[in-house]
């Protein structure tokens, strides 16, 4: 999902500037509670998960390669869900700021006026920062569906790749002990020999 790390930049980005041109910031005054619940149960779950993802790893009579790859692949989530609770902990901050400063921008003059273009003001501004990173928050969400299932996949072939390798050990070591059982005779033991 390469294709996602520019959108999960350019679509929040977008949001913003449509909200900072299409929205009042009596709007995200009002959904703050909400926002705020959302955001706050997000961060408890990513604070969850983590540990969970970190003991992830176990031996499983996984090979030195496979290690390897599992430990990049974990490493790899974990900084996601790093980055995702970093995030989600800058988005809560924005919209508690960005609710509090509701009163304090209503009055001040804009930042930037042209006659002919928008007039670009304090509550647009804040407009634009709540809107973008928690679309941005909500962007990064759907890395974390495709990565759960990722490491999921990598887990499933790791764990039968060491089934089949152990289900082959035993084998072999079932049949040198049936070969170690077999007593060793000569060709001719038992036979018969008739007196001349």
């Amino acid at each position: 999902m390469k294709f996602m790390r520019p959108l999960s930049v350019l679509v929040p980005v977008a949001l913003g500037m449509a909200a900072a041109a299409w929205t009042q910031l009596d709007l995200w005054y009002d959904m703050k509670e909400g926002l705020i619940a959302f955001l706050g149960l997000l961060a408890a779950a990513l604070v969850q998960v983590m540990p969970v993802t970190a003991n992830f790893l176990q031996s499983d009579r996984l090979n030195p390669s496979e290690a390897l790859r599992l430990t990049a692949s974990l490493t790899k989530q974990q900084q996601y869900w790093v980055g995702l609770l970093s995030a989600t902990i800058v988005a809560m901050v924005v919209v508690i700021v960005g609710a509090a400063l509701k009163s304090r921008v209503a009055g001040v003059p804009p930042l930037f006026q042209h006659r002919l273009f928008l007039d670009i003001s304090w509550s647009a501004v804040v407009c634009f920062f709540i809107a973008s990173t928690v679309s941005f928050v909500l962007m990064k969400m759907l890395g974390l569906f495709e990565g759960m299932l990722a490491l999921h996949r990598l887990r499933v072939e790791l764990v039968i790749s060491a089934a089949q390798r152990q289900a082959s050990e035993k084998a072999e070591m079932m049949q040198k002990e049936a070969e170690i059982t077999t007593p060793l005779v000569p060709p001719d033991y038992g036979r018969i020999i008739h007196p001349h």
